[in-house]
């Protein structure tokens, strides 16, 4: 299943609104992923979000409702990067804040 394309423009017009203007796009992982250099921070993922987070905070986000560990192909999780689920991701400020945990990790 290709990145939802409206997914894709809601997180793009994310960024631009927290004025994070070096961000750039590509495909990572059959999905959209959105970079500033050569660290990806978030991948459009089917409908879901996934999101890279700092080591200390994995374990407390994971507990969120929906939140999974990302495990491409059913193998072991994959560092610390959280598959962020639509309806938790269905409003803008929750997308917003989503994004903020993902941006802190390359910073």
């Amino acid at each position: 299943m290709p990145p939802d394309p409206g997914l894709v423009s809601r997180v793009a017009d994310s960024l631009a609104t927290m004025d994070e203007r070096a961000v750039r796009q590509r495909n990572v992982f059959s999905g959209r992923g959105f970079l500033i250099g050569r660290s990806t921070f978030a991948i459009v993922w089917n409908d879901a979000l996934l999101v890279k987070t700092t080591r200390a905070e994995y374990d407390s986000l994971l507990a969120a409702p929906g939140v999974a560990p990302f495990r491409p192909g059913g193998a072991s999780a994959m560092g610390t990067w959280l598959v962020v689920p639509p309806e938790t991701i269905a409003d803008d400020p929750e997308l917003a804040e989503w994004l903020r945990r993902g941006l802190r990790d390359i910073r």
